[in-house]
């Protein structure tokens, strides 16, 4: 089950992976190591206040709601230009393809920083909203983008594991907000608007150092056709914002996108509805609920690690196909036992194994696509499909598992998505390409060839 069952792991020929003698991540120059470290320390930012900001929209419920005195359907309501943020940072990520992978990572870090201030001082819900969406743009692209630019620069042999550990801070980012809660942070002399507050001395020392960031070599090799496109009409620039789904590469696109989907709804209805279901169902205490939610948010890190190692090691389908089976077998078990003991270690191999996927999916989402659309590409997947899945993830099991809805249960319509999961699997087997090692050049892995020899 776990090799690869279609064709050699590693293509030859006109293809992505092309000429052995490139070690780096599309690159003709390797940058050193310390470089990389250092590039992986500024980038981390990305993953960690993505999870953080989110996370503390769903810890301090309660807080908001007494703070600007509406009701739960209001704060609903507010939710969904919030999570809009996330599409609209679909364009500034398609940028990165045009302006550079640089640019982009120095503006998004002080967008994101000016919108996390304005948070705290917000006077109503909708001011609220409003500046969180702005949050989420600047949070979506920034994120979006690190993840390009670090597979551009790092070599092929550790590409996955540095995609693990960038990404691994985000449940750290999370388990956060919730300690800050439990340590009874909140009884501070602002309230809920200290948590925001909170982010924004790190956050400027983040946007003064990543002065020191450099331009990927890929995009700069890319120069020839970035120069074609900035002199194109806004009719075909507008034309290019899909480039990714004609040719060769739509079928890639697609595929990565429809997993993508799957993940982010079954993962946001579990992540989004498990403390209610387990405080209203289940009948858990507050404080166990919480400690047990932040027990698997850290111990998914090593989720993240060890998708990063198997990755580099027996393929990126063999490790994805692992994990979407084994985060569904532990999240429905999550939600249908009844015992708080024997829910939370198949909680735990939820958070491993449902969170930690997200490395793989990472990968593909860029090492399936030439430098020139390779943002375009990252932004469609998540920004797109995933946050798609994302914001329909919980409204689902709310409209689902309401008194009143079809299944009557929160716990029931939470399968019902994860389950979805699994539709997964044949798009992994017979729709992607095993990408392990692949080179990320410019000049290969746009066209019809290079698809069917990648199939």
């Amino acid at each position: 089950m776990l090799s690869s069952p279609r064709g050699p792991s590693r293509p030859s020929g006109d293809n992505i992976v092309g000429a052995a003698g490139n070690t780096a991540g599309g690159s003709t120059e390797a940058r050193s190591p310390a470089y990389l470290r250092k590039l992986l320390v500024l980038l981390l930012p990305a993953a960690l206040f993505n999870a953080y900001d989110s996370e503390l929209r769903a810890v301090l419920l309660t807080q908001l709601k007494a703070s600007f005195h509406v009701g739960t359907a209001a704060i609903g309501v507010a939710n969904i230009p919030i999570g809009a943020g996330q599409f609209v940072a679909f364009f500034v990520v398609l940028l990165a393809d045009r302006v550079g992978r640089r640019p982009i990572l120095m503006w998004t870090i002080l967008g994101y920083t000016v919108c996390t201030t304005l948070t705290a001082a917000a006077w109503n819900l909708w001011a609220f909203a409003a500046f969180q969406f702005g949050a989420q743009i600047f949070i979506g692209a920034e994120f979006g983008v690190a993840v390009t630019l670090l597979a551009e620069e790092v070599p092929a042999v550790r590409r996955g594991r540095f995609l693990s550990w960038l990404l691994l801070v985000s449940p750290l980012g999370a388990v956060l907000a919730g300690l800050l809660v439990a340590v009874g942070f909140l009884h501070n002399p602002i309230g809920w608007r200290a948590f925001f507050l909170l982010a924004v001395l790190p956050l400027l020392v983040v946007a003064v150092a990543r002065r020191q960031l450099e331009e990927s070599h890929a995009f700069l090799e890319a120069g020839g056709r970035r120069r074609l496109a900035s002199q194109r009409s806004a009719r075909q620039a507008v034309a290019d914002s899909i480039a990714v789904f004609r040719g060769g590469t739509r079928r890639r696109a697609l595929a990565v996108g429809a997993i993508a989907l799957l993940q982010g709804m079954a993962s946001a209805a579990a992540v989004g509805w498990w403390t209610y279901y387990a405080e209203h169902e289940r009948h858990f205490g507050t404080g166990t609920a919480g400690s047990f939610f932040a027990i698997a948010a850290l111990v998914s890190v090593g989720g993240y690690l060890v998708c990063g190692r198997l990755m580099d090691r027996v393929g990126r389908r063999p490790t994805a196909l692992l994990y979407i089976l084994c985060a569904v077998a532990c999240a429905v078990v999550t939600f249908q036992v009844s015992s708080r003991w024997l829910m939370l270690p198949f909680l735990i191999g939820t958070a491993f194994f449902g969170i930690g996927v997200a490395p793989v999916l990472s990968a593909f989402a860029v090492e399936l696509f030439p430098t020139h659309i390779r943002a375009q590409a990252s932004a469609w997947i998540r920004n797109g499909f995933g946050n798609t899945g994302s914001v329909l993830g919980p409204a689902l099991v709310g409209i689902l598992g309401a008194a009143n809805g079809p299944l009557h249960s929160i716990g029931n319509s939470v399968t019902v998505l994860i389950l979805c999961l699994l539709l997964g699997t044949p798009v992994v087997v017979w729709a992607i390409s095993e990408t392990r090692d692949v080179r990320l050049d410019e000049e290969l892995g746009g066209g019809d060839a290079s698809d069917a020899s990648l199939s």
